[in-house]
């Protein structure tokens, strides 16, 4: 599928999709997923955040509910499907990660903060949050 091919929402999959529903900015995710160009809007990337937690939450949780004897830190099923979900997803999140920061006109390579303990990530949390710079098409293909 070409970038260019219009998207449902009327938006093409190379451009940002500013108030993204959530269908819609999971599917990007997994259509981008090694994509490290262009731009994602807020609602694209928050919108992925929550659904990942979500998810590994879960298989962090139904485990837990099969074996309600084993104490929670002890829930090693549960660990291995969510260290398996994490590595499954690690490239895309780092690629919505710097196609986020474009959107606000900084680079991707911003991301290298997350090697910080929690004063990368904190960083990195509130430049995500940062709204949309026009100069951010500079990032476009």
């Amino acid at each position: 599928m070409s970038d260019d091919s219009v998207q449902p929402g009327g938006i093409a999959l190379r451009d940002p999709y500013y108030g993204a529903p959530f269908t819609e900015a999971v599917r990007r995710f997994w259509r981008k997923y090694t994509v490290f160009t262009g731009r994602a809007s807020r609602s694209e990337y928050w919108w992925w955040w929550i659904t990942s937690l979500a998810i590994g939450l879960v298989l962090q949780l139904v485990p837990q509910a099969f074996t309600p004897d084993t104490p929670m830190l002890e829930n090693t099923v549960g660990s291995y499907l969510f260290v398996l979900w994490g590595l499954a997803t690690v490239i895309g999140l780092l690629a919505l990660g710097a196609r986020r920061l474009h959107d606000a006109d900084l680079s991707g390579f911003w991301q290298f903060l997350h090697v910080l303990p929690v004063v990368g990530s904190l960083v990195l949390f509130v430049m995500a949050l940062l709204p949309s710079n026009p100069k951010g098409v500079r990032f476009d293909a």
